[in-house]
């Protein structure tokens, strides 16, 4: 990364934006700052951004709803940084399109390797195969970025598509927490906070499959990770 990577930071806590701004700026990173939701959708509108980190908590409008409005038209990489950390929260965070989630506090470290880990997934195709990937009724395209089930169009977060095209070509085989930190969100650190990961695939498992509360596809395999089915 360099100086042309432009973040926007959204955190109604002045020094919060104060120290996170400082981090940046030591990363090499051009950042811009707004003081609530709403002025951090404008900022957006009117402005190109490489990556949005939003506060979960803010006035006028909170971080998940103004992620849900710019995933509405946008894939820019978006990580929700927050004092809330339970599973429904990330869950929450997911639903409305997050890439990440972070809670405070965090280390400089921590933030920094999160930024680095989430652009260079973003900006690289993790895995070309050179033709859709079918199972039953699901197929993923990466050409066309597109997921369908029976021929119907499914929307999928870049994140959302990042996980289901790993199990995919995974198929029948188990993977670890490990393994999907890695190679879907780019790091590997199991002493987070919440467990986003049961997160990410309780959202992603009701948008493919038929019956969410029995998974035909996404299987848990207890103490060990997961496993896509085909």
């Amino acid at each position: 990364m360099n100086n042309r990577v432009r973040v926007l930071f959204a955190d109604d806590d002045a020094d919060t934006r104060k120290v996170v701004g400082g981090i940046l700026y030591k990363a090499g990173l051009n950042a811009a700052f707004a003081e609530n939701g709403s002025r951090a959708l404008k900022l957006w509108q009117d402005n190109s951004f490489d990556l949005i980190i939003l506060d979960y908590l803010m006035p006028v409008m909170d971080g998940v709803e103004t992620c849900r409005r710019i995933r509405q038209f946008s894939d820019v990489p978006i990580i929700l940084l927050t004092a809330k950390g339970s599973e429904q929260d990330a869950l929450a965070g997911f639903e409305a399109g997050a890439d990440d989630y972070i809670v405070k506090p965090f280390r400089a470290a921590e933030l920094v390797a999160r930024i680095h880990a989430i652009l260079h997934r973003t900006r690289r195709q993790r895995i070309p195969p050179e033709k859709p990937l079918a199972f039953a009724d699901l197929m993923l395209d990466s050409d066309a970025h597109q997921v369908t089930f029976r021929g119907e169009n499914i929307q999928l977060s870049p994140l959302e598509f990042h996980l289901l095209q790993y199990m995919m070509v995974h198929a029948g085989t188990t993977v670890s927490k490990e393994d999907l930190l890695y190679n879907v969100w780019g790091f590997c650190d199991l002493a987070v906070e919440i467990n986003f990961i049961q997160a990410a695939i309780k959202r992603l498992r009701k948008k493919i499959e038929p019956d969410p509360s029995k998974p035909k596809y996404i299987r848990t395999v207890w103490g060990t990770g997961y496993r896509f089915e085909y």
